[in-house]
């Protein structure tokens, strides 16, 4: 299981004879990059970004005779993250409530329920100070917080990439009180 990868896409547009000309090439490759990267592409993954996308990997293109518009093909390589089912992420803590919290890994969202931590953090969400303390107070998970969890679920939609995990395994959990940005 990887979590980033580098994979050839393809990308196709249609072109406005506007800019046709000596510029073209550099103008297909600039709407691939602004198009593209940041984005996620569903079962593909999040973009992070175009690395490569060379003149002979864009084709000539064919006439749309009604509209005058070029149909352009393009290959381009990209590193895209990809979360896969059980696979272990170190998060930072996000948001926390009475039903869990939230952590983020670079674009991914993930979600730790009550019910998918160790039993002795279970009943011990604190709301006045947002966070959930174990029974012998040692661990506080809190916002800002590193937490090591395994994803459970992964969701892959045309606009984000979610999961569901865990911490209630061994060697998981909080890893440090926090940092400042």
């Amino acid at each position: 299981m990887v979590f980033f990868f580098k994979t050839d896409l393809e990308y196709s547009m249609h072109l406005a004879p506007e800019y046709f000309g000596p510029r073209m090439r550099t103008y297909i490759k600039d709407e691939i990059v602004k198009s593209v990267e940041g984005k996620c592409l569903g079962r593909e993954g999040y973009v992070i970004a175009v690395m490569e996308l060379k003149n002979e990997d864009i084709d000539t293109g064919v006439v749309e005779y009604d509209s005058g518009f070029v149909s352009v093909n393009a290959r381009y390589s990209a590193i895209l993250m990809r979360p896969f089912k059980n696979e272990v992420v170190d998060a930072v803590v996000t948001q926390v409530n009475e039903i869990g919290f939230f952590t983020e890994a670079g674009p991914l969202t993930i979600f730790v329920s009550r019910h998918a931590m160790p039993p002795d953090l279970q009943e011990g969400y604190d709301p006045d100070v947002e966070s959930w303390i174990s029974e012998d107070r040692e661990v506080e998970i809190k916002q800002k917080c590193v937490v090591r969890l395994r994803l459970l679920g992964v969701t892959c939609d045309s606009q984000s990439i979610t999961a569901v995990g865990t911490i209630k395994d061994d060697y998981l959990g909080l890893i440090s009180m926090g940092f400042s940005y």
